[in-house]
């Protein structure tokens, strides 16, 4: 005989956290760091005094990133908006760190191009794909590895000291890193959304 409590549906997990919490706040943080690091520049006409602190505030505001992943898997639930905010946190960091750095002439904007081209592109494509299918896409292998190469890039052209040609070496590398993450983001929005459709069409073919 059956169980009357067996509905057949799958048990409902917890409830997802409020959005309002300690990461998240960290991650908010970490956007609003960016005109901290443009004015420190800007104002940074002489000596490296600022620069130093520019370059600090950057170091603190990237390691943000790691800190408000590992204490929301450990402490408070990791939520949706979450999800969406952290990756668009980053962009903002990068992208206003390497326009603060063309600003003020040390930095080519054509790269400042290309990243904020890759970036716009796979933000709108995560938000498409919570619109229309509800799909979360998780930062993948590939596009931690273009953060990774976007921090160290940016870092060195913070850091007073480091030679010019490793800069340039060091963007170089962050660029080939962000298309090609970009490239890769696009193939796995595609087999997202063809499985979440597959899985659509067979649901309402069984319930007929």
């Amino acid at each position: 005989m059956r169980d009357p409590s067996d509905t057949g549906l799958e048990p409902a997990g917890p409830p997802e956290p409020h959005w309002l919490n300690f990461p998240n706040a960290l991650t908010f943080l970490r956007a609003l760091l960016v005109p901290v690091i443009l004015w420190l520049l800007v104002q940074d006409a002489e000596g490296d005094t600022l620069r130093w602190w520019a370059f600090g505030t950057f170091v603190f505001a990237a390691a943000t990133d790691s800190i408000d992943g590992w204490v929301a898997r450990r402490y408070h639930g990791i939520t949706r908006w979450g999800q969406l905010a952290d990756p668009i946190a980053d962009k903002l960091l990068i992208i206003g760190s390497l326009a603060s750095l063309a600003y003020i002439d040390e930095l080519p904007w054509w790269a400042v191009t290309v990243i904020v081209t890759r970036e716009l592109a796979v933000t709108l494509l995560r938000i498409n794909l919570v619109r229309r299918l509800d799909l979360v896409m998780a930062a993948s292998a590939w596009g931690k590895a273009k953060t990774l190469t976007q921090v160290v890039a940016v870092g060195a052209y913070l850091w007073p000291t480091v030679d010019d040609t490793l800069r340039e070496g060091l963007l170089l590398v962050a660029v080939v890193m962000t298309v090609w993450s970009g490239i890769d983001y696009a193939f796995r929005a595609g087999r997202l959304a063809r499985g979440r459709r597959g899985t659509s069409s067979t649901t309402e073919g069984s319930s007929r």
